[in-house]
């Protein structure tokens, strides 16, 4: 295959061209010049870069440089992203958002208790560090538990003032105070490895409008001239882990610079994310005051239980949405730049709530969805194939051409062979992700070796361009987790038996058909409320057609049950697992249940479909795409031995090979014709290799 374009090369995130601040212009440009050459020796095709750290976002002078760094890159013809932040979370811009006013600092609403004596009371004092009480109330308990949530006495509006509650019953009850607080000590904004700092509310649109004045205008006015409205040679805008910090987590990581100084001796209470002006939001949606659902957040089991939590993140997440990933992709959309990054704790669905919200709702804003991957290990990737897979489920729902992943060794200290981080990208590239913007040092592998293999990649995304297309909806079971997930204070969060669950089953599934190597989407209720069925295919706007449709052990919600009904009138097969935490799932009339979710995968048709192996293939993950010329099957290796694969192809293959993009040659294979569509295959892949089948007239 011919020399590849740069466009199909991983970029290189580099945050800080260091330069002597006392060089003229034309000696900052050939230090720039001989450093991104260096760059494009090693195979990169462009860089991520932002405006220097020193004095970050308010000289103008640095924003006249880092004009400058832009400039060069695109006059060498590397592709060039620009990152928002100073070091990460985005959103605070270096601090500069929360200190251009202290209310648009993130906060959260913690629960105290204190159990009462039939006839006593208590008064509780507000927390040294906390804000107000925001409501308080006392509730019949047995052993601690509360028996009745119809509380005995309540406080109602917010107040500074000690709060005293009375248990005037003659049996025990349990106090309740719940505190709004600001979100620092014990969060993500405190322990991270970049620098401790207060964090915004990301639901709060009058803080990501600060951040859009002095982070987005100032980008905008430097670099105008490559944007659509210039040469269009600024492909995207990097966003980096925004959350709502409701959770502590990294209990002992500090970082080395602090730009707020934070307490320890704070007391990290049970906590879950409070928004901005929820109280107002929350009775308009539903009705009724948003202090009734308080108590549900922390404990509580049952159907109105589950209702409260679930109006209660619902709506958490939509102020969000709206307020971050919308309110910058529109921003983006209206200045020709496109709208990229990726958020927190992509890859256990457990903590989706906690940290974000629903994941469909928020990427489907980006112009190109992101990732994070900070293993590479490759095997370890593998085990972290959800996130990637669900992220390119999302952009190919909504008709996004590009998933970026922010690839690294962090997890392994950067001590990983070469080998192992190509092995780990080319195992991302078979979930979805296509772009790749690389933290790896740049002395992870000898210029030459480097080169070799950033082409490699390349020239396995130049042969796979073409149509996605899957055989099989796989539904993304937010809903559930919503329902029932408790505030705590517990590092990374606390989960009951059916957030449990309900993950575990949806890895069962999500491993079972990836070891198959069945062509696979993720979907949730909005998207699925857009489709249609015909001739008992589900037909997605983007014209996508899946044969069935797979469900988890989870909740239903009673719009999911409602589509689900409708498709399976229209004849759409859905298949479910029977699981006794989730009796509503098994009782349903619209799906064929197996007694376990391995079982649902040998329910699942495979006529029809472009991938299967008939044997699990543990550790290869395929990828499909079809253009004019002929379908092309990926296959990534992430075990170090090598693997044999035999499985049936369907597509047009007039005369197929097996080609190794690192090697750029043709592998031995075995193909047996069954018909004009279908072909056996069997070959084998070389440890952490991969490898691409498709029409021999289609290697150029």
């Amino acid at each position: 295959m011919k020399t590849v374009d740069n466009k199909h090369l991983p970029l290189k995130i580099t945050h800080e061209l260091v330069w002597d601040p006392n060089w003229t212009d034309d000696e900052l440009r050939a230090f720039l010049k001989g450093r991104l050459q260096s760059l494009a020796d090693k195979g990169f095709g462009g860089v991520v870069t932002n405006v220097s750290g020193r004095n970050y976002a308010r000289d103008p002078e640095e924003w006249r440089k880092m004009a400058i760094v832009v400039d060069t890159a695109c006059e060498m013809g590397m592709r060039v992203w620009l990152y928002d932040e100073k070091g990460y979370p985005s959103g605070g811009a270096g601090g500069l958002t929360v200190d251009a006013n202290p209310d648009f600092e993130a906060v959260g609403l913690v629960m105290l208790t204190h159990e009462l004596a039939p006839g006593e009371s208590f008064t509780q004092e507000l927390p040294r560090g906390h804000e107000c009480f925001m409501h308080a109330a006392a509730y019949p308990c047995k052993d601690g538990k509360i028996t009745d949530f119809s509380f005995i006495h309540g406080v109602y509006g917010k107040t500074t003032d000690p709060v005293t509650l009375e248990n005037d019953s003659d049996e025990p009850a349990l106090a309740c105070f719940f505190i709004k607080k600001r979100l620092y000590e014990g969060t993500h904004a405190q322990h991270n490895v970049c620098e401790a700092r207060r964090y915004i509310d990301v639901t709060n649109p009058d803080a990501i409008r600060e951040f859009i004045r002095n982070t987005y205008e100032p980008y905008y006015a430097y670099t105008k001239h490559h944007l659509a409205e210039g040469d269009g040679k600024i492909e995207a805008m990097f966003t980096d882990e925004p959350s709502f910090m409701g959770c502590y987590i990294n209990a002992g990581i500090y970082p080395s610079s602090v730009h707020d100084q934070y307490d320890d001796t704070l007391p990290l209470y049970p906590v879950v994310s409070f928004g901005r002006d929820m109280e107002n939001q929350f009775r308009a949606r539903y009705g009724y005051p948003i202090e009734a659902a308080f108590i549900y957040l922390f404990t509580g089991e049952g159907e109105v239980a589950k209702q409260k939590r679930y109006d209660y993140y619902r709506l958490l997440s939509d102020l969000y949405e709206q307020s971050y990933f919308a309110q910058l992709s529109n921003w983006c959309d209206r200045h020709g730049l496109p709208f990229s990054g990726h958020i927190l704790l992509e890859d256990d669905i457990r903590h989706h709530v906690v940290f974000e919200g629903n994941f469909f709702a928020l990427l489907r804003h980006m112009h190109v969805p992101g990732i994070d991957m900070l293993h590479s290990i490759p095997t370890l990737v593998h085990r972290d194939a959800f996130t990637p897979k669900l992220v390119s489920s999302i952009a190919h729902a909504y008709g996004r051409p590009h998933v970026m992943s922010e690839v690294s060794a962090h997890a392994q200290g950067g001590k990983v062979t070469p080998m192992q981080m190509y092995a780990s990208m080319s195992l991302q590239y078979a979930l979805g992700v296509d772009t790749f913007t690389s933290y790896y040092s740049e002395k992870q592998a000898e210029p030459e070796l480097y080169r070799q293999l950033n082409e490699a990649l390349g020239r396995a995304d130049a042969l796979m361009q073409g149509r996605h297309r899957a055989n099989v909806m796989l539904y993304y079971p937010i809903e559930t987790f919503q329902m029932h997930h408790k505030g705590s204070a517990v590092f990374y969060g606390e989960y009951c038996a059916e957030e449990n669950a309900c993950a575990e089953g949806l890895r069962t599934l999500f491993y079972g058909l990836l070891d198959h190597q069945m062509l696979f989407d993720f979907t949730d209720c909005d998207y699925l409320e857009k489709c249609r069925v015909e001739n008992g295919f589900l037909i997605t706007p983007q014209h996508q057609y899946y044969s069935v449709l797979v469900l988890p052990p989870m909740e239903l919600t009673d719009r999911l049950a409602s589509i689900l009904q409708r498709f399976a009138d229209q004849g759409l097969t859905i298949l479910a697992p029977q699981h006794e935490l989730f009796p509503a799932l098994s009782k349903t009339k619209f799906a064929t249940l197996a007694q376990n979710t391995a079982d649902l995968i040998n329910l699942i048709p495979t006529d029809e479909f472009s991938c299967y192996a008939p044997a699990p293939i543990a550790g290869v993950v395929c990828r499909f795409a079809t253009r004019m010329g002929g379908a092309r099957f990926l296959f990534a290796n992430a075990e170090e031995k090598e693997q044999v694969v035999e499985v049936i192809l369907r597509g047009t293959l007039r005369e197929p090979v097996l080609y190794s993009p690192l090697r750029n040659t043709v592998e031995p294979a075995e193909f047996e014709r069954i018909d004009d569509r279908t072909v056996r295959a069997k070959f084998k892949i070389a440890p952490l290799e991969t490898v691409i089948v498709l029409g021999k007239e289609n290697i150029q």
